[in-house]
């Protein structure tokens, strides 16, 4: 089970992958990394609270998006926009515009969480 610290390194690794990614047009990754990156920060976030949703795989992706909706609805629609960039970049993977989209959100919500929430992140 991972701590605030633990999920917030994981999430800048991601975030450092999907720009470096993004460097070598490997574009389905950008995507990938992205919404991985935001949903490490949304853990992160919630073990402040001694939520883990990670312990339940089957419904972990959906809790996230519900917290973050619950606790900060007006970044939902970062992870809406992410989650749709990811859907169209996960099957091609050839929309470097997408890609930029994909890193460019991710490093904006991940910014605004980690000052809500207190919480560093690695690459910010």
């Amino acid at each position: 089970m991972g701590n605030e610290s633990h999920h917030a390194r994981i999430a800048g690794e991601n975030l450092q992958g999907a720009a470096e990614e993004l460097g070598k047009k490997r574009f389905s990754n950008v995507a990938f990394l992205s919404m991985r990156a935001l949903e490490q920060m949304i853990e992160a976030c919630a073990s402040k609270e001694g939520l883990h949703f990670h312990e339940n795989p089957r419904t972990a992706h959906k809790s996230r998006r519900d917290w973050l909706k619950t606790h900060y609805p007006d970044l939902a629609s970062y992870w809406d926009r992410l989650w749709g960039i990811y859907g169209a970049l996960g099957y091609g993977g050839k929309n470097g515009d997408r890609a930029s989209e994909a890193e460019a959100t991710v490093r904006r919500c991940l910014s605004e969480l980690s000052r809500r929430e207190n919480i560093a992140v690695t690459g910010l």
